[in-house]
Order: C-alpha cells, then sequence, then structure tokens
C-alpha cells in the first residue's frame, strides 16, 4: 500500500477524476442551496427576505464548531480503510437525504417556519460537513507536485461545475415537471449518491491518516489561523467564494426581474456553469505556465469587469445578456480551482515546520470560513433586498427593488473582487520556487528519518 510520500509525482487520469467525481456530488447540493434556496423561503415558504437571510446565517452558526471539529476527528480516525474515507462513506446516506428533506414544505407559518427550516438547515448541513472536509483533506496525500495539484483540483472542480450544472439547470425543470421542491430535490439526491461511492472506491490505498497532533480541536483551528499563508490562502477564497454566494442567489432574482425573462433562467445557469467548466483548463494552464497567484488575479479581475458590464444590461434584454453572462466563466474557474491548489502546498510548509501533517484541521477551518462568509453574504442580501423594498412572491417589483439586484450583482461584488486581485499579486500565499525548497526540506528530513 503506497504512502502519501511515495504516492506518484503525475497522477493516472482514472485517479483524478476518481477523486473528483466526488465534488459533482457536493456541488449538486451546494448549488441548489446556494441559487435556489433563499428564494425557495421567500417566494414559496413565504419568509420575509430578511427573515429567510436570517435562517440561512443561523444554519450555518453550527459550523463554528463542526467543520474544525470534523477535521481533527478525521486526522485521529485509524480504520483499516483510512482515515478520511470512512466519514465520506458513512455520511454519503445522511447527505442526501437531508439534502432532499430541506424542500420539504412545512405546516408552519412566520417564525415557525424560520425555526423548521432552521433545524433541517443545521441537520443538513452537519452531514455535508461530514463528507466535505475529509474529502477535501484527502487531496496532499496523493501528490506533493506543485503543478500536479492544480491539474487534480482542475479535475476536482470539473466534476463540479458538471454538478453545478445539473442542479443549476435540473433543479427547475424537475419542479416543474413534479411540481414540488421535495420530490425534484429527492431526484437530485439519488443521482448524488454514486458519485461519493466512486471516489471511497478509486481513492482505496491511498487514505492513510497522517500523525496526529496532541492538540484539542479548539485550538488546532485557531493555530491554524494563525499561519499567514494559510490566512493568505482563505482571504483570496472567501473574496471570491463570497461573491459567488451572492451571485448565486440573485441570479433568479436578476432574470425574473431586472431581465424580465423568468424563461432564460435555465440558459443563464447553463452559460454560466458551461462558460466556468471550459474556461478550466485555461486557468490551469496559466497557473502551470506563471503561477497560482498569478492567474488568480487575472482571471479575478476580468470576472469583475464583467460583472459591471452584467450590472449594465438594460431592463428587457434576453440573449445578450446570456452573452455577458457567460464571459464570467476565467473569473468562476479560478475562485473553484486555484485557492483549492494553493491549500496542499501549505499544509506542506506547516508540516514541515511542525513535524506532522494535520490536513483535517485546515480543510475544517477553510470549510468554516466558506460556509460562515456564504452565510453573512447571504443574510446581508436578505437585508438589502427586504431594506430596497423587495416583495416576497410579488411578479412586479419597486424600481427601488431592481436597482438594488443591479448594484448586488454589479458594483458591489466588483470592488470585493478587485481587491481580492491585488492582493493575490501582492501578497501571494506561496511560490513555485517556496514549494520546491520545501519539497526539498521535506525529502531531506525524510532521509535523516
Amino acid at each position: 500500500m503506497p504512502s502519501p510520500s511515495s504516492s506518484p509525482l503525475r497522477l493516472s487520469p482514472a485517479l483524478r477524476h476518481g477523486y473528483g467525481a466526488a465534488a459533482a456530488s457536493l456541488a449538486i447540493a451546494n448549488t441548489a442551496v446556494m441559487f435556489f434556496l433563499l428564494k425557495f423561503l421567500v417566494d414559496e415558504a413565504g419568509l420575509a427576505p430578511a427573515l429567510a437571510g436570517f435562517v440561512l446565517l443561523l444554519g450555518k452558526a453550527w459550523d463554528a464548531v463542526s467543520d474544525p471539529l470534523v477535521g481533527r476527528l478525521s486526522d485521529r480516525t485509524r480504520t483499516a480503510m483510512g482515515a478520511r474515507r470512512p466519514w465520506i462513506l458513512g455520511g454519503a446516506l445522511p447527505f442526501v437525504l437531508l439534502f432532499a428533506v430541506l424542500w420539504r414544505p412545512l405546516p408552519l407559518q412566520g417564525w415557525l417556519a424560520a425555526a423548521g427550516y432552521t433545524l433541517l438547515l443545521v441537520l443538513y448541513n452537519t452531514a455535508y460537513t461530514a463528507v466535505v472536509v475529509p474529502y477535501g483533506a484527502l487531496t496532499p496525500g496523493l501528490t506533493r507536485d506543485y503543478d500536479e495539484r492544480t491539474r487534480l483540483n482542475a479535475a476536482r472542480m470539473g466534476w463540479s461545475m458538471v454538478g453545478g450544472i445539473v442542479a443549476g439547470v435540473g433543479l427547475p425543470v424537475l419542479v416543474q415537471q413534479t411540481g414540488s421542491f421535495g420530490r425534484a430535490a429527492a431526484v437530485l439526491g439519488a443521482v448524488a449518491l454514486p458519485p461519493l461511492l466512486w471516489t471511497v472506491w478509486a481513492t482505496r490505498g491511498r487514505d492513510l491518516p497522517a500523525a496526529a497532533a496532541a492538540t484539542t480541536a479548539a485550538e488546532s483551528f485557531w493555530s491554524v489561523l494563525r499561519v499567514p499563508a494559510f490566512r493568505r490562502t482563505a482571504t483570496l477564497f472567501l473574496c471570491a467564494w463570497s461573491s459567488i454566494a451572492v451571485l448565486s442567489a440573485l441570479v433568479p432574482f436578476y432574470v425574473e426581474h431586472v431581465l424580465l425573462h423568468p424563461g432564460l433562467l435555465d440558459a443563464a445557469f447553463a452559460a454560466i456553469q458551461l462558460s466556468a467548466l471550459l474556461a478550466i483548463p485555461l486557468v490551469s494552464w496559466l497557473a502551470r505556465r506563471f503561477e497560482k497567484h498569478v492567474a488568480y488575479g487575472v482571471a479575478i479581475a476580468s470576472w469583475a469587469v464583467v460583472l459591471v458590464g452584467l450590472a449594465a444590461v438594460p431592463t428587457g434584454t434576453g440573449a445578450p445578456a446570456l452573452v455577458v453572462a457567460a464571459l464570467v466563466g476565467p473569473g468562476v474557474a479560478a475562485a473553484h480551482v486555484l485557492p483549492w491548489s494553493m491549500l496542499p502546498d501549505v499544509i506542506e510548509a506547516d508540516a514541515a515546520e511542525r513535524g506532522h501533517e494535520r490536513a483535517g484541521a485546515f480543510y475544517g477551518a477553510m470549510t468554516f470560513l466558506e460556509k460562515a462568509a456564504t452565510a453573512v453574504a447571504l443574510w446581508s442580501l436578505g437585508i438589502g433586498l427586504q431594506a430596497a423594498g423587495y416583495v416576497e412572491g410579488a411578479a412586479a417589483q419597486p424600481e427601488s427593488a431592481r436597482l438594488a439586484i443591479r448594484v448586488l450583482i454589479g458594483p458591489a461584488p466588483a470592488v470585493v473582487l478587485l481587491a481580492a486581485a491585488a492582493f493575490a499579486l501582492l501578497a501571494p500565499p506561496l511560490t513555485r520556487a517556496a514549494h520546491g525548497r520545501l519539497v526539498a526540506r521535506l525529502a531531506t528530513a525524510s532521509s535523516v528519518d
């Protein structure tokens, strides 16, 4: 059985895509929640926008405990299957079941309905965490090669884009065909289960536990946040991901109330997801040709410019708006691929300094920050829509609400993305040269041992 340190630098396509397949399952659920849950809670469940945003915030507050805790527990797991794969296998079925239940109608109103959906969201997020954190923590052990990690995460994010397309396009179609969000989500949950099982099978023999550190979950979490390279990587990821969260939730509102073409919703999702999927090879090539942080800065800056253009599309515009939306592909691809390609390099640097690897702790912290930023972004979005006079469930919205949608989908995230691009170019987390010195240092330490 190969150890992580002795695994080949270049991975076979079967291993890359076998590992990446689970990302499709996670993206099916995550895309549905990000794109449609706020609108479901507002327009179907009848919650006020600010209250619906508060549900999303509270539903993810549990991640402050669950993400770092699962990360540390997976670092300490010792089974015949390995350290991470038992979590993925054990969490797969609860994850898909709770995803399906999350979209069921509740016989409650107002604050009682909000409490019910909060509880369901807490349970769903717990199951999601039990899968996604150990899954991410598998990455560093698969290869130590700086550029191969970009290829590996490109495969992973390619599958993630496929899952996003399945959910973004498929959920509205399934809702229309079945007449129910609950039944549509049950179908998507059934589709999401097999790729998780494929990943468990494809990574057999690669999942070896790292040496466990004698620290508690809380100490591990805060010590991870004290690593400068991790803070820089997390900053780049969170700026991009919070923008994705806001844009994802706003697309249905934008298509219906700004473009005035609700029938274009599926086409808008397809344009965004397909352009991002097709841009992954370009982003990967840029990262290998130059540096990961350079590719990130260029792609994210271009994304900011496109968003300003999207906000400026005239009301009532149809197909031309889809062309503009498709131009976000490189930025969305970079946001998905590059921070997750940087993180294993940071983990190796930490391992060289501390003498043991704690990938679960790092991925737990990163996932927690991702969910916290998403929750705050969506909560703020709900407050912004309500303050602008958005009327839940109404076919026509006041001009103030339409203006707010334009600002929130364009200039607001553009400012954040441009700042992130500048930060990436000025303060890169870990360069190729620095990583090469790190690998040499680890090799020397291993030979001495």
